[in-house]
C-alpha cells in the first residue's frame, strides 16, 4: 500500500534545503533518532534513495565513492527569497 505526502522544502542553513519526514513512517520503518542514513543519489531515474541503519560498517566507505570534483558537489549558496 502506498502513502502520500506532501512537504515543502525549507532553507538549512546558507547550502542546504532540508526536508522532514513523517515520524509515523519512520517509526513504522523502526528508524530512531541518532541513527544513520545512507543516500544515493540517481541521476538517470532522477530520484534519491534513502537507506536507514544502526551498523555504520554496513554503509560503504569513501574509498569505494567515485570521486566528485568541486564544481559537481552541489554546494552553492542558495539566493534569498524575494517578498
Amino acid at each position: 500500500m502506498r502513502v502520500h505526502s506532501s512537504r515543502k522544502l525549507f532553507l538549512f542553513g546558507r547550502y542546504s534545503l532540508a526536508l522532514l519526514l513523517p515520524k509515523k513512517w519512520l517509526s513504522e520503518l523502526g528508524v530512531k533518532r541518532g541513527e544513520l542514513v545512507s543516500m544515493e543519489y540517481d541521476r538517470r531515474r532522477k530520484r534519491i534513495v534513502l537507506r536507514f541503519t544502526t551498523a555504520p560498517e554496513v554503509l560503504r566507505s569513501d574509498s569505494d565513492r567515485p570521486p566528485i570534483s568541486s564544481n559537481q558537489d552541489g554546494l552553492e549558496p542558495i539566493p534569498q527569497i524575494q517578498n
